[in-house]
């Protein structure tokens, strides 16, 4: 019991020491598909800037939805990269042929960029709509930055 005890306290001053560094996001994101398997378009809020899409691999899935394997290129509006792993967007389906309601169910993972974000690790969801008809994505993203030690904080 004390053995659990003290593993707890040291978990919780590490997540408290951790989370000084760490702060919530949230914002927009708009893009256009410039052609089959790129977006491009701007971010607003916390990490406003500029935001494109590669799309690696489309997956149609056997319950109608479709699975968006993709990697993001983002640029701050103060010129630092934001590094994510690629990622999973699952589109479902709507009654509107081409218009699917959209989410990164498992969100999109940063790990690291330049200036602010160097060493940045963090998780950020989002959920929005595409609609393939006019080659338009609207995103909502909301999560948690947290930032490594850097030269221009």
């Amino acid at each position: 019991m004390r053995k659990a005890f003290v593993l707890c306290l040291i978990a919780t001053s590490c997540l408290l020491a951790h989370a000084g560094n760490c702060r919530q996001v949230g914002g927009t994101v708009s893009t256009n598909f410039l052609d089959s398997t790129t977006t491009f378009g701007t971010a607003t809020g916390d990490l406003a800037g500029a935001i494109g899409v590669s799309v690696l691999s489309v997956i149609p899935n056997n319950d109608g939805t479709v699975t968006f394997h993709n990697q993001h290129h983002w640029v701050t509006s103060s010129g630092d990269t934001i590094n994510a792993l690629p990622a999973d967007a699952t589109a479902f389906p709507t009654s509107i042929a081409g218009f699917y309601a959209a989410s990164y169910l498992h969100g999109v993972v940063i790990n690291g960029g330049t200036g602010q974000f160097k060493n940045a690790t963090g998780k950020v969801a989002s959920w929005g709509a595409v609609d393939l008809n006019k080659g338009e994505v609207i995103l909502r993203y909301e999560g948690t930055v947290c930032f490594g030690d850097s030269d221009k904080r």
